[in-house]
């Protein structure tokens, strides 16, 4: 059915028609409200007649920055509204790159926005922060015996710095991310062995004698090749997981499972 024309679609809008039932809702967080304008409390009027209102949104305690809501609504159908929801998170995100400053994208499913039935109640909202804290005693008692460790590694130091700061990422998938690529650093990939070597060399040569292959072309893939000598990151990671967790067959399949 072809859409009304924008004044005849706000109107059913705000009359809470059930013609026009579904919204889409996105969270995002900026690190100063100035970046995006200081816009806040506000109802942008979108070119077919839909109404996107940005409002402050709850943050954590521990959380920096500025967090807001925009709800996206005027929608016959929940799949129009998740569109135009992914219209307004790319906006949002074009924004940023353009404008050069940060913004996270906060996920309750697997897309930026979640679909939403504007005829039904919210019902009753409540929220509530908790947080596992130590000792006092304990804290200094950790960090007196690390103090007194011998230097470590800086690959180890590297993947011990990605880790930790995971654990500050409020966003679930930029959260598993560094959190997995905290195990890359403490990958060093060794030689395959001679015979291995030998034979990339061979390829290479083969290679070599193409001369149909542009040489730009070549070039690159010697060096892909040349890479073949030395094992690949999760060759390195399972020898390192043998050697971290002896005797632990399920130790391998469990980080195989969370590695891309």
């Amino acid at each position: 059915m072809p859409r009304k024309p924008p004044t005849i679609e706000r109107q059913l809008i705000l009359a809470r028609d059930h013609r026009r039932k579904y919204g889409a809702r996105l969270t995002f967080q900026v690190q100063r409200s100035a970046y995006i304008g200081d816009l806040e409390n506000v109802t942008l009027l979108l070119p077919h007649g839909e109404l996107a209102t940005i409002s402050p949104g709850h943050l954590q305690e521990w959380e920096g920055g500025k967090r807001y809501e925009i709800d996206i609504v005027g929608f016959p159908k929940a799949g129009e509204a998740e569109e135009a929801g992914m219209q307004v998170a790319q906006a949002l995100l074009v924004c940023a790159v353009s404008l050069n400053f940060g913004l996270r994208l906060s996920y309750i499913s697997h897309e930026p926005p979640s679909v939403y039935d504007r005829t039904l109640s919210p019902g009753m909202f409540m929220s509530g922060e908790m947080y596992a804290s130590w000792p006092q005693n304990v804290v200094l008692e950790e960090f007196e015996r690390a103090f007194l460790a011998p230097p470590r590694d800086r690959r180890l130091l590297l993947s011990m710095e990605l880790f930790a700061a995971a654990a500050l990422e409020s966003n679930d998938r930029a959260r598993f991310v560094m959190a997995v690529s905290a195990l890359e650093p403490l990958a060093e990939q060794v030689g395959l062995g001679p015979e291995v070597a030998e034979a990339i060399d061979t390829l290479c040569q083969t290679l070599d004698s193409q001369s149909a292959v542009p040489i730009q072309l070549r070039d690159s893939l010697r060096g892909r090749l040349l890479q073949l000598k030395r094992e690949s990151v999760r060759q390195a990671l399972k020898r390192l997981c043998g050697r971290w967790f002896q005797g632990d067959a399920d130790a391998w399949a469990a980080l195989d499972e969370h590695t891309p």
